[in-house]
């Protein structure tokens, strides 16, 4: 009976803390980190003022777990789709196509990062870099890093350009998606999958013309 009532006490805590940083994404995404009020997210969470404060020690705790949540999600979908043992083709346009499914499937958490990144660096800024969101970077530029070095793509490639390439692309197309529909000369912006694989294919081809027999 205690062990039953205490996997209850642990599920509601867990369902509690889901809640908050859903209802803290979409506050901080609506208002900003100064703008944002905790009261309002206990509110949306459907919990009282003090409880937040039981979850994250403050504000910014909060707020970097709600960014921290969603790239440790997509951290998860890397170890997938990121195989040095795959067609490195395959692999980058199954990540640009991972990476612009999940920047729409957690819209708000993607538009408060990018909020913040345009903003002045502050030392939140520098957290929010350093610790939430360089693993994933580095684990695409280390992918591309090791299938350069395992002779599947260009020896010389800059890892960290081609993988700021890949990653603005999509930022771009998710920001943009709206104004780049009336964009003449292509038809990309209704087709998010067809987007990325194209994109993939100019990073990994390149523009250089090449003869049949090469």
């Amino acid at each position: 009976m205690l062990e039953t009532t205490h996997s209850s006490d642990v599920a509601a805590q867990a369902d509690g803390r889901s809640r908050l940083l859903s209802s803290a994404a979409l506050e901080f995404s609506r208002c900003g980190f100064a703008g944002a009020s905790i009261a309002s997210i206990a509110r949306g969470a459907g919990v009282v003022k003090s409880t937040v404060f039981h979850h994250f020690d403050n504000k910014e705790a909060l707020y970097l777990a709600v960014i921290r949540e969603a790239a440790v999600e997509f951290g998860q979908t890397l170890n997938t789709v990121l195989a040095i043992d795959e067609d490195p083709g395959r692999c980058i346009a199954a990540f640009q196509r991972s990476h612009l499914a999940h920047l729409q499937r957690n819209a708000e958490v993607a538009r408060l990062v990018l909020r913040e990144l345009q903003d002045s660096v502050s030392d939140r800024c520098v957290t929010l870099v350093k610790e939430v969101l360089s693993p994933n970077f580095q684990r695409l530029v280390g992918y591309l890093r090791d299938a350069a070095s395992a002779g599947l793509i260009r020896a010389d490639l800059d890892p960290a350009a081609a993988a700021l390439t890949l990653l603005g692309a999509n930022l771009l197309y998710f920001q943009s998606r709206d104004a780049l529909a009336v964009l003449p000369g292509h038809d990309l912006a209704d087709d998010p999958d067809a987007f990325s694989n194209a994109v993939a294919d100019v990073v990994f081809r390149g523009l250089v013309a090449r003869s049949e027999s090469s």
